[in-house]
């Protein structure tokens, strides 16, 4: 790993540890084993080193939704890709997502850092809404909307569907961050809530 990469990682590291705000270019420069005139050579500030973060966030996100072919990144038919998959792989789909959300070392520690920032910083707390909140509620209705259109689903309201879905998942999170050891027991649980939920509101039952 080159150095500005060790930068951005290790930044991020202590970002989600003990705030934004609470870390100083001289701290980040320290933990990396540089000067603080070498950070400056990569990176114009702290603003700069998070501003990367992100894009590498992104970046990392798109990627393992693409190589899981997550139906809403791969077709305009989402409805019909849904229906051709087996409950076994919907499951293995929803592991692999869960987990970069909380072992990635990137987006793992933004989501974090967001939790930390939310309480004091407008912005981060903006974020975290959109990210992790009610802004994936308002995201994932639209594909319930499809899969409702698409008689795969019963009629029921999409952002209540959306809710339903998702807030078992975010509690999931939250238990992984503060128990990891408990692996197989989440995957357990997050398993058996993709497979009742489709049950439930399935039209075939």
């Amino acid at each position: 790993m080159n150095t500005k990469d060790r930068i951005l990682y290790i930044s991020l590291e202590l970002f989600a540890q003990k705030g934004f705000s609470g870390v100083s270019v001289r701290d980040i420069a320290s933990a990396v084993g540089v000067r603080e005139s070498a950070l400056y050579k990569h990176f114009k500030n702290k603003q700069d080193i998070l501003d990367s973060i992100m894009v590498i966030m992104k970046e990392r996100i798109e990627l393992v939704y693409q190589e899981n072919e997550v139906p809403e990144v791969m077709t305009e038919d989402v409805a019909q890709a849904y229906k051709e998959l087996s409950v076994e792989k919907l499951c293995e789909i929803s592991w692999n997502l869960f987990s970069l959300f909380t072992k990635d070392p990137v987006v793992s520690n933004f989501r974090r850092l967001l939790m930390r920032e939310q309480f004091g910083n407008e912005q981060a707390a903006r974020q975290y809404g959109e990210s992790y909140l009610l802004g994936v509620v308002h995201k994932q209705s639209k594909t319930f909307v499809k899969l409702v259109e698409g008689r795969l689903f019963r009629e029921e309201n999409p952002e209540i569907i959306a809710l339903q879905f998702y807030g078992p998942i975010l509690l999931l999170f939250q238990q992984y961050d503060c128990n990891p050891e408990n692996e197989d027991q989440i995957k357990g649980y997050l398993n058996e809530h993709i497979r009742v939920f489709g049950k439930n509101y399935s039209r075939t039952v």
